[in-house]
């Protein structure tokens, strides 16, 4: 008999909860961005280092977070992450300097961050669920879209009212308060823990047969293995572009928009739109990517991406208020399936009792993106005077990811096709 209630919900809202501070708080990184530009007078490109800097710490970690993972289970890792990255932001209202900034921010949150981020929702997520990962991925990160929809607009009327070390310092307490309890209290690793099976199925079930003749016959990943195949090299580019054109975005649009003509807070809010279309979004090419095919679902995300980009591209002084408005609802749409799609991959892949590490060496590679995105958005605009080429630099990357996926999904088909005979 089934059982009533699945487990598994519970982690999608862990999950969701998780995502949300850690998307919302770096996507408010772009409002704190022109506070610091105005205090400190520093160049884009300087200001712009901070979040390379923490991007390159997020990188290299990942690796140490999924063996984490795979070790102490997310009972134990997920809070002790939001006490590094809750400090971490409380600390950076403290700031007064660049090396502080670097300590605080770059340093302390980006382990934090690392530790709540991609790797451990996805490896955790791919325990729980396997026929609907792509959906459930898409599920849990729905709370990237809730956290741009309400932490950055938040951070923003925060530094508008009371300044941005106080909004620095309200992020961090709202981090430890949220997340500390609620990951130490119900985290669970696999639905083995609470006596269940994968999707929530029955034991005895076709399905949980299915399920299990499938997991006995696939091959079992190593480390070593991994970092010698095709599709993790070919993942590892798609994550380094598919990071840059992200946070080429993420950090500036802000900044883009206010260069356009836009106010500050609708700026804020614009940015706050597109993370409210992720909401939609992630759940939506979750569940057409579990149905159509991975590449099939990405590459109509990246096609709408594209436009959007564009239509940003497009924004001038004289541009109607709707106009933005669709821009940033068309890319929001279309970005959101980052996460379920190279999540489902990676998943669909690499699963077994090594995920986590192996999600963690690919993260490298995001991180690594999200640091030349950042980086380079700020250094393009301190030469060419605009965004402009910077956005033109996020179209290219954005393509370059549907290649990887394209590439890594062919070598998958070929090598069940080739066991299967």
């Amino acid at each position: 008999m089934r059982p009533r209630f699945f487990y598994g919900y519970v982690i999608l809202l862990l999950c969701s909860l998780n995502t949300l501070f850690v998307r919302g708080t770096t996507g408010s990184f772009s409002v704190f961005y022109l506070a610091l530009l105005d205090e400190f007078r520093w160049s884009h490109g300087v200001g712009a280092s901070i979040v390379s800097l923490n991007s390159l710490i997020y990188a290299s970690v990942s690796p140490a977070v999924g063996y984490a993972f795979d070790r102490f289970g997310p009972r134990f890792l997920l809070p002790f992450a939001g006490l590094l990255m809750g400090l971490g932001f409380a600390f950076s209202g403290r700031s007064n300097s660049l090396w502080e900034f670097y300590i605080y921010y770059g340093v302390i949150a980006a382990i934090g961050q690392g530790g709540l981020g991609f790797v451990t929702q996805s490896a955790l997520i791919s325990h729980w669920f396997v026929r609907r990962r792509a959906t459930a991925i898409g599920l849990a990160t729905m709370g990237q879209g809730l956290g741009m929809l309400t932490i950055v607009p938040l951070a923003q009327l925060l530094i508008s009212r009371a300044g941005w070390r106080a909004a620095f310092m309200i992020l961090g307490v709202l981090i430890l308060l949220a997340i500390i309890p609620a990951n130490g209290l119900f985290q669970r690793r696999h639905p083995g823990e609470v006596g269940q099976l994968p999707d929530g199925d029955r034991v005895g079930s076709d399905e949980a047969s299915k399920a299990s003749k499938n997991t006995a016959h696939k091959y079992q990943w190593t480390v070593a293995s991994a970092l010698r195949s095709f599709p993790f090299w070919s993942l590892t580019v798609g994550h380094i572009a598919l990071g840059s054109g992200l946070f080429v975005i993420y950090t500036h649009v802000v900044a883009h928009l206010v260069d356009q003509g836009l106010d500050r807070l609708l700026a804020a809010f614009i940015l706050g739109v597109i993370g409210f279309t992720r909401i939609v979004g992630t759940s939506l090419w979750g569940y057409v990517s579990d149905r159509l095919g991975r590449v099939t679902a990405y590459g109509a995300s990246i096609l709408l991406t594209l436009i959007g980009l564009a239509c940003l591209l497009g924004i001038g002084l004289d541009s109607p208020l709707w106009f933005v408005y669709v821009s940033g609802i068309l890319y929001g749409i279309g970005h959101s399936a980052g996460n379920p799609t190279y999540g489902a991959v990676i998943g669909d892949i690499f699963a077994g009792k090594n995920v986590g590490t192996i999600f963690g060496f690919l993260e490298i590679g995001f991180g690594l993106g999200m640091a030349f995105g950042s980086w380079s958005g700020g250094m393009i605009y301190d030469l060419a005077g605009s965004y402009r080429w910077a956005f033109g630099l996020a179209l290219l990357c954005f393509s370059v990811s549907f290649l990887a996926i394209q590439a890594s999904s062919a070598w998958h088909q070929k090598q069940a096709q080739a066991i299967q005979t």
